[in-house]
């Protein structure tokens, strides 16, 4: 049964001054109706944990558009509250005005506004409306539908991949930079900020101190990865530029070839990086499920959440 979709800011916000421990899962459209149908048949089992929402992501130059919309439908009709990626380079003239129409047509009321990659092979490119990044996508928004969607941008404790380079760690002016930006986005009219996986806990606490000192105080939603195999450790964690703390890394090294000792291992290191963010006040976890229940769910059993 669908329910009416409230503004993710508000409840965010709601909770973090109640101190309200929440959750939230992410998903990617499957490539293929068999994928389709298997992560439909797991929303029930989502929906048992009560997340505060649930969002599905949009492929580099709109190449899921159809398959994103169409799931965050199917989301709706389970009663979930849906928040839509949306990016806006590499993307055929009109598609970012389409989207949204379709949004507020079928009240979807929660955007997470992104630059977006290139597709595979391709360039980046501005679009034709001239967006060129995700404020261009903020301002957009507010100037064309108001306060109708409850906004919400990509954070990145580390720095975005393309601002560290080559580098293992971003420099003092390029952080600067993207502390900047990120300062414009929120003064653009996101409500909430959703970060970019994370492994050093102190990196990402220093970061949202820096965002508080900076008057960034919307609610700042840790991202959690639980990576389930070692290659898929490394691609996502080269992929984005992610540091790994030394013993962290030696570890999933040491249990590469342990299927079942390797993912034991990566839910207990994610039940350690959402406790010492909790301590901290931060009382939200957003997970990147890859589409699959279990080791989320272990997760949630490990932190006594699971329902």
């Amino acid at each position: 049964m669908s329910v009416e979709q409230v503004k993710i800011g508000d409840l965010l916000a709601s909770n973090y001054a109640k101190s309200v421990e929440s959750v939230s899962f992410e998903y990617f459209p499957p490539k293929t109706d068999a994928g389709d149908a298997a992560l439909i048949n797991k929303l029930p089992d989502f929906k048992a944990q009560k997340p505060v929402f649930v969002d599905f992501t949009w492929g580099a130059g709109g190449s899921t558009s159809d398959k994103t919309t169409k799931l965050c439908m199917i989301a709706k009709e389970h009663g979930f509250v849906v928040n839509m990626h949306l990016t806006c380079t590499n993307m055929d003239e009109g598609m970012v005005k389409d989207a949204l129409d379709f949004c507020k047509a079928n009240d979807i009321k929660n955007i997470l506004a992104l630059r977006g990659d290139p597709p595979a092979g391709q360039e980046w490119k501005a679009s034709a409306e001239g967006f060129t990044c995700a404020l261009d996508l903020v301002k957009y928004i507010r100037a064309n539908y108001g306060d109708f969607f409850s906004v919400g941008v990509a954070g990145y404790p580390e720095g975005h991949p393309n601002a560290i380079g080559d580098s293992d760690l971003i420099t003092p002016e390029n952080f600067e930079k993207e502390m900047v930006y990120l300062k414009e986005k929120i003064d653009a009219g996101a409500e909430y900020i959703i970060t970019q996986l994370f492994y050093d806990v102190d990196i990402f606490l220093n970061w949202v101190k820096e965002c508080k000192q900076r008057g960034i105080n919307v609610p700042i939603v840790p991202g959690i990865m639980i990576a389930g195999a070692h290659g898929g450790f490394q691609r996502m964690t080269t992929l984005c530029k992610t540091y790994v703390p030394k013993e962290i890394s030696a570890k999933f090294d040491e249990l590469k070839d342990d299927e079942d000792a390797f993912k034991q291992y990566s839910v207990q290191t994610a039940v350690d990086i959402i406790k010492k963010v909790r301590e901290s006040g931060i009382v939200h976890a957003h997970f990147y499920t890859l589409n699959q229940t279990f080791l989320t769910f272990e997760c949630m059993k490990k932190l006594g959440i699971y329902q």
